[in-house]
C-alpha cells in the first residue's frame, strides 16, 4: 500500500467519527431547543392562567364588596305610561359601583320593563336621582316594585319610603299634614321676609306673613301642584270677623310679585308662604281660627283641602 493511500483510508474513518459527532450535537441542539420552546409555552400558558384566575377572582371579590342602598323610594306617573322614580342612593360598600339599568315591575297588571342607566357611585357617595321607565299601562295607583343592576351583575332593590303614621290621619282630612311645630310668622321689611316667629301669637297693627310647613302624604305618591287660589283664612268664633292672606312666593328671602304655582312633591316637606296682610281690626284682641285652604291638581285631576287644626291670637 502507498503512503497517499493509507492517508486517504485514516482520514475517510476520521470523517465518519466527526459526522456522528456533530449530527448527535445537532440533534441535542433540537431536542434542547424544542424541550426550551415547550418550557417556554408551558410558563406563559401557566402565567396567563394564574392572571385570569388573579383578575376573575378579584372581581368576584369587587363584585362581593359592592353594597348599594336605594333607599326612599317614590314613584309617579306624571306622564301616560312612564314611571318616574325618586330614590336616594348610597354606595355603603368600598368599591365604586356603575348601575346599567333600571328594572320596574307593575304587579297589578303584572308587567315588567327595563330602562338603561349609565350611573356611577363612588365609595361612600350618596346621591338623589331620578329615573323614568316607560310601562303601558302603568298608573301610579298600581303597586309598583324595582330594582337597579350593576355593571358587575348585582341587584340593588329599592326600598319605598316608610309610611308616615299620620298619613292614615291625613286620608280622613286630606292628603296633606301639617308641622304644628315649625307654624311661624314673619313681620317683613318692604320685600324683604326677614326672620321667622315661632308662635301662635300675631301683631294686629302690623302687615305679617305666615309660614306654614306641609307634607304631601298622598296615597298616590303623586305631586301636588297647588295654585294661587290657596290662602289662608282667619275667622273669629261667633262672629262674623274674618281676614285672608294669599299665597305668595318667596326666593332666597325676597317675596315676589304674582304667583304662578308651588309644586309638593310626595314625602317633601315644604314651606309655603301667605300674605303679607295687616289684620282687620275686628280680628285684634280675639283668638281666630286658622283655615289653611289649598286648592289644585295632583295627577289630571282637582285637589282641594282645608286644614283647620291651628289658631293664633291677634295682638291689638
Amino acid at each position: 500500500m502507498t503512503r497517499s493511500l493509507w492517508h486517504r483510508k485514516v482520514w475517510n474513518g476520521r470523517s465518519k467519527g466527526i459526522s456522528t459527532v456533530l449530527g448527535t450535537v445537532f440533534l441535542t441542539l433540537v431536542v434542547f431547543a424544542i424541550s426550551t420552546n415547550v418550557f417556554l409555552w408551558t410558563l406563559s400558558r401557566n402565567a396567563e392562567y394564574t392572571l385570569a384566575v388573579k383578575e376573575e377572582n378579584q372581581k368576584n371579590i369587587d363584585r362581593l364588596n359592592e353594597n348599594v342602598i336605594a333607599s326612599n323610594t317614590n314613584y309617579s306617573v306624571l306622564e301616560k305610561d312612564e314611571v318616574t322614580v325618586k330614590v336616594t342612593l348610597t354606595n355603603a360598600g368600598s368599591v365604586a359601583i356603575q348601575i346599567v339599568s333600571l328594572w320596574v315591575f307593575d304587579t297589578t297588571q303584572q308587567k315588567y320593563a327595563n330602562a338603561p342607566v349609565d350611573y356611577s357611585l363612588n365609595a361612600g357617595q350618596a346621591s338623589d336621582r331620578i329615573f323614568t321607565v316607560p310601562i303601558s299601562g302603568a298608573n301610579a295607583s298600581h303597586a309598583l316594585v324595582s330594582w337597579f343592576v350593576t355593571a358587575r351583575g348585582n341587584t340593588v332593590p329599592l326600598q319605598t319610603a316608610q309610611s308616615v303614621v299620620v298619613a292614615d290621619l291625613a286620608q280622613g282630612i286630606g292628603s296633606i299634614s301639617m308641622d304644628f311645630k315649625t307654624f311661624s310668622h314673619y313681620i317683613p321689611v318692604g320685600d324683604e321676609l326677614g326672620l321667622p316667629a315661632f308662635n301662635f301669637s300675631i301683631p294686629g297693627g302690623t302687615a305679617t306673613v305666615f309660614g306654614i310647613s306641609l307634607t304631601n302624604l298622598d296615597t298616590s305618591r303623586m305631586d301636588i301642584n297647588l295654585t294661587g287660589r290657596s290662602c289662608v283664612w282667619l275667622i273669629v268664633p261667633g262672629t262674623a270677623a274674618s281676614d285672608y292672606w294669599p299665597i305668595v312666593k318667596v326666593v332666597d328671602g325676597v317675596i315676589q310679585d304674582g304667583f304662578d304655582y308651588q309644586i309638593l312633591e310626595y314625602g317633601e316637606k315644604t314651606v309655603l308662604y301667605f300674605g303679607p296682610v295687616k289684620p282687620k281690626a275686628a280680628l285684634q284682641d280675639k283668638i281666630a281660627a286658622v283655615n289653611i285652604l289649598l286648592y289644585g291638581k295632583i295627577g289630571p285631576n282637582d285637589y282641594g283641602q282645608n286644614i283647620p287644626f291651628a289658631a293664633v291670637y291677634v295682638e291689638k
